[in-house]
């Protein structure tokens, strides 16, 4: 599982370096590529491992969704202050948009205190996440083309979004939250 986690925190590093090369968009683009890769990766390694029989902590189930937030914020934050921008607030809000829904709602799911399933990154969450590195992609590269793109991860993310909020209150061990408790 070692590897599987190294692959993931190997995303903040990759946030720090895109913030020292934000302007040249080769490199920015190239990073944030290789970002999705290390996402792509970490999951199957991750499977493939338990597969195998490995064990060890199994922490891969909020590391990578925080990671991944910590990813697009740090280069969102880059864009902020390294670029200018057709409506960039906008623009970065948009991007940002599951972010800015989701932690909040989180942070009050999990602060209840109740037994609740684990949370677990699902399709929907997957697209957004693809939604994201393609719209950061497109803003260093093509940054009069930016809203269109922070319009899709969006729309996107706000599913995304809803669809954990649903899958959250109607959580099997969560008995308040179940139809006819």
């Amino acid at each position: 599982m070692w590897l599987a986690h190294a692959l993931t925190l190997s995303r903040i590093p990759l946030a720090i370096a895109i913030a020292w090369t934000w302007g040249r968009p080769v490199w920015s683009v190239v990073l944030v590529l290789i970002a999705a890769l290390t996402d792509t990766a970490d999951g199957r390694v991750a499977r493939r491992a338990r597969r195998r029989g490995a064990s060890g902590p199994d922490i891969g189930g909020w590391l990578d969704p925080m990671v991944d937030k910590l990813f697009v914020a740090v280069v969102l934050a880059t864009v902020w202050v390294r670029q200018a921008l057709p409506h960039r607030a906008l623009v970065i809000a948009l991007v940002g948009a599951r972010e800015l829904v989701l932690v909040p709602l989180i942070a009050i799911y999990l602060a209840r205190g109740r037994p609740h399933d684990p949370l677990h990154a699902d399709r929907f969450g997957k697209l957004a996440t693809i939604a994201q590195f393609i719209a950061l992609c497109v803003i260093a590269l093509a940054p009069e083309d930016a809203l269109p793109t922070a319009v899709v991860a969006a729309v996107l993310g706000l599913a995304a979004a809803g669809h954990y909020v649903v899958a959250a209150t109607t959580s099997c061990n969560d008995p308040v939250a179940r139809p006819g408790a």
